[in-house]
């Protein structure tokens, strides 16, 4: 994964994160907020990047096998 990517994914997060403390400390305890919705959907949508890159190494490793 290009080291730009990961610095532009970590500024998102760490930027996310700070919002969803903003947003946590003026809201009170009303079930799940946008924000949490919002971190739910990011986190999952990386999982699935995670679990597709590994499926893509596998089978990129498997090709040159194939005759």
């Amino acid at each position: 994964m290009p080291h730009h990517l990961i610095a532009t994914l970590l500024t998102f997060g760490l930027t996310l994160r700070d919002r969803a403390r903003t947003a946590l400390a003026r809201a009170g305890d009303e079930g799940a907020s946008t924000i949490e919705i919002v971190f739910w959907s990011v986190g999952l949508l990386v999982l699935a990047g995670l679990v597709f890159a590994a499926i893509q190494a596998y089978v990129n490793g498997k090709i040159p096998g194939i005759s």
